[in-house]
């Protein structure tokens, strides 16, 4: 059989008649019989044929295809391809909260996910160095959050501002493309932690109460949403309801990362509320925050994620879904899983696409361990994997799309295919051959040569990147994560 080169590579290739199949697609249809991300592609003298269980499975269907005739051209080899995922649950996140991407390129993004049939577009638009949404309830998000006076991240140092937001109409827009890819949203308000810029338009609902400016630097900050203040949660709830009429998916990420309790040590009113919740510790009090959120969210029919130190108070909803990003202390995740909690596993060292290839290199996107020590026991609660890009180093689409490709394409594979996937000498083969691709989506990928640097050549991008953290920086951040 002629060799075809496809990513994710199917679980299933069966070779058909001599001869070459006929380039029309002849049936497309929905199968109930069929798993809802299973699919057969048939590729005959007479004609191709596509059956799927979704309208979702369908799409994977036709980028398979599409892949075949990138290489093959109408002289199509007569095969079958059988097909479905290990994970249901297979994510790229784009931050466009610390550098704005426009809609365009964020559309760009999108579709080169989708084509190798990632599903889940965990989109970050809030954080310490800007809001990036309209917001009709709270305007003042928008119009002082979406407004950073300079760009200091790192060693950049720039004092130009950044003013830019989507619209509501572009959300609208963004969503529904999604959903025509078969690509589901998940949209992100971080609490308590990485709220400058919501507190930079309205200060009252820190512990402080004291105005800030939206942040020009790249870190973890010390003032937080207030847990003690009832208003918080009144603010809270008005504001997702705004967001909810722009996303209407099943999930909602509410954070909970670096959150720095600092404040809430020193806030009467924190004080208060952890008394009369009969709460020992500031991270069983971040724990009960997110619960009540949690809780608001579910009676409005979301199921909700944050990131694994949330969990830290082991007193997080059960149902809530954790992101494994960092350091599990004291196998807080593991316990919320034997409480019958859910996983997606999104390491650093092999998810995070902001790190030069030095650092993280195509290879250890791939070899990514989506069930790690600790969690074996629980491995049947892990939902997938998900791949990251974090743009505070990130300032303009080149740079953006070179460092997430062909990076999210190795990712894809290996939530598709899990343990079971074919191995790195196997995914780089196969992703040279499928470079077009990226030319025929306008897509600028990593060079082939930068994909695993030599040894020297990884030395220098670290140390080159290293330049974006001063030794100031680093004790900060160290202080910081003391009193998380």
């Amino acid at each position: 059989m002629v060799q075809i080169a496809i990513i994710p590579e199917p679980k299933k290739i069966l070779a058909g008649e001599e001869g070459h199949a006929d380039p029309v697609i002849r049936e497309r249809k929905t199968d109930p019989d069929m798993g809802e991300e299973e699919y057969c592609l048939q590729l005959k003298k007479d004609g191709i044929w596509i059956a799927g269980g979704s309208e979702k499975a369908c799409l994977y269907a036709e980028s398979t295809l599409e892949q075949i005739r990138l290489q093959c051209g109408d002289a199509l080899p007569c095969l079958t391809v059988e097909d479905c995922p290990a994970y249901s649950w297979r994510a790229f996140h784009i931050d466009c909260a610390r550098h704005f991407i426009p809609a365009d390129e964020l559309k760009k993004m999108i579709r080169m996910s989708a084509h190798f049939k990632l599903n889940k577009f965990h989109w970050h638009f809030s954080d310490d160095q800007g809001w990036r949404i309209e917001c009709r309830k709270f305007p003042l998000l928008h119009e002082i959050g979406a407004v950073r006076r300079g760009d200091h991240m790192g060693n950049y140092d720039s004092d130009e501002t950044e003013d830019r937001y989507y619209t509501r109409e572009q959300v609208r827009e963004i969503v529904d493309y999604c959903g025509e890819l078969g690509v589901e949203v998940i949209p992100e308000v971080d609490m308590p932690g990485h709220v400058t810029a919501v507190l930079a338009a309205y200060p009252q609902y820190g512990c402080r109460g004291e105005q800030i400016a939206v942040e020009t630097r790249a870190g973890i900050f010390r003032d937080i949403l207030c847990a003690g203040k009832e208003e918080t949660f009144a603010f809270i709830e008005q504001l997702l309801d705004d967001l909810l009429e722009l996303f209407p998916g099943k999930y909602f990420h509410i954070g909970g990362d670096e959150a720095p309790k600092e404040y809430w040590s020193s806030c009467p009113l924190c004080r208060k509320r952890m008394e009369e919740e009969g709460l020992e510790t500031l991270q069983q009090l971040q724990g009960y925050m997110e619960n009540r959120i949690t809780a608001y969210l579910k009676v409005k029919g979301r199921t909700v994620i944050v990131w694994n130190e949330a969990a830290y108070g082991g007193n997080l909803d059960p149902d809530t879904i954790v992101q494994l990003w960092t350091d599990d202390k004291e196998n807080r995740l593991e316990q919320h899983m034997e409480r019958g909690g859910k996983a997606v596993i999104s390491i650093v060292k092999n998810c995070y696409c902001d790190y030069p290839y030095g650092i993280t290199s195509l290879r250890d996107v791939y070899e990514l361990d989506e069930c790690p020590a600790g969690l074996a026991k629980a491995k049947d609660r892990i939902l997938g994997t998900e791949c990251l890009i974090w743009t505070e180093h990130v300032r303009d689409e080149k740079r953006l799309e070179t460092l997430c490709w062909p990076r999210f394409a190795a990712s894809a594979e290996a939530g598709w295919r899990g343990q079971d996937r074919p191995g790195y000498p196997s995914f780089e083969a196969r992703m040279k051959r499928l470079l077009p691709v990226f030319e025929k989506y306008g897509i600028c990928p990593e060079e082939v040569s930068g994909w695993v640097p030599g040894p020297e050549e990884a030395q220098r991008q670290k140390a080159e990147f290293e330049k974006n953290f001063s030794a100031e920086d680093r004790q900060e951040v160290e202080k910081m994560q003391e009193i998380i």
